[in-house]
């Protein structure tokens, strides 16, 4: 008779919090750099969707996705060999990247309730589906199970991370206000993740054979080098491009001399 591990000998931090801590410096810097995409996209015109789509790699590529592959690290399942489904994980990178770029476009330039507040949902959905096709494309010895109730709290959770984080994005402007909002945003996506782990339910046979997939770490390692990699353009951009917020405004009518 074969026998069967619980859901609870899944390890979440089976390899120490150090992937976790690793993930989310990821998030922090993903969300640093869209942050600053989103401003000069705010007085860019002719490379505007250049812009978004920079924050939407940093934000979604690397802030969301990178950062849960990473984390996913962590998960041990003692005796039981664990795969990754590739198609699945590229699918929520995809996905977590459309996703935030179509809420960075509902949003528009400057706040508007309904707008945002669609530009959130959207986006909210994007990052919980991404989130939930990343966790889906693991692969052990038996099967893995989830919660729909957990699921769906995760979703809730990542629309409101998404409203705020376009709102934050429209109105914050001092730097260190982006270094707050960009932690914020971190710890967002780590109350994503983890809700979305919690739904997971594994039930391990370790007289079945190795699942089909690479190993996480074959996948994780290639991608965090090309994520970092990634983020050199726009932390490049956002660095020599001219601040245009002076010229953005010249229909502003100018003061009297004297005048306060």
């Amino acid at each position: 008779m074969v026998e069967l591990l619980a859901a609870a000998d899944a390890e979440t931090f089976g390899r120490g919090t150090g992937v976790a801590w690793l993930a989310y410096d990821l998030s922090v810097l993903g969300a640093l750099v869209a942050f600053a995409c989103v401003r000069h996209a705010k007085y860019s015109l002719r490379f505007r969707l250049i812009w978004l789509l920079m924050a939407a790699v940093s934000l979604g590529g690397v802030g969301l996705w990178l950062a849960n592959a990473v984390a996913l690290l962590g998960i041990r399942v003692p005796d039981a060999a664990m795969r990754y489904n590739v198609a699945l994980g590229a699918t929520g990178l995809v996905i977590a990247v459309v996703g935030v770029l179509a809420g960075l476009l509902i949003s528009g330039r400057t706040p508007q309730l309904p707008r945002l507040v669609v530009g959130g949902l959207t986006m909210g959905l994007g990052i919980g589906l991404s989130t939930f096709l990343t966790l889906d494309a693991l692969r052990v010895q038996g099967s893995v199970d989830e919660s729909l109730g957990f699921i769906a709290i995760s979703v809730l959770v990542s629309m409101a991370l998404s409203t705020a984080t376009l709102w934050a994005a429209q109105v914050v402007r001092p730097v260190w206000l982006r270094v707050v909002a960009s932690l914020m945003f971190g710890l967002g996506v780590v109350a994503v993740y983890y809700t979305a782990v919690a739904a997971l339910e594994f039930t391990i046979d370790p007289g079945s054979r190795i699942p089909s997939g690479i190993a996480l770490f074959d996948l994780v390692f290639p991608m965090f080098v090309i994520g970092a990699l990634g983020l050199t353009l726009p932390i490049t951009a956002v660095l020599i491009a001219p601040d245009r917020r002076d010229s953005a405004e010249p229909n502003r009518p100018a003061q009297p001399v004297g005048a306060r």
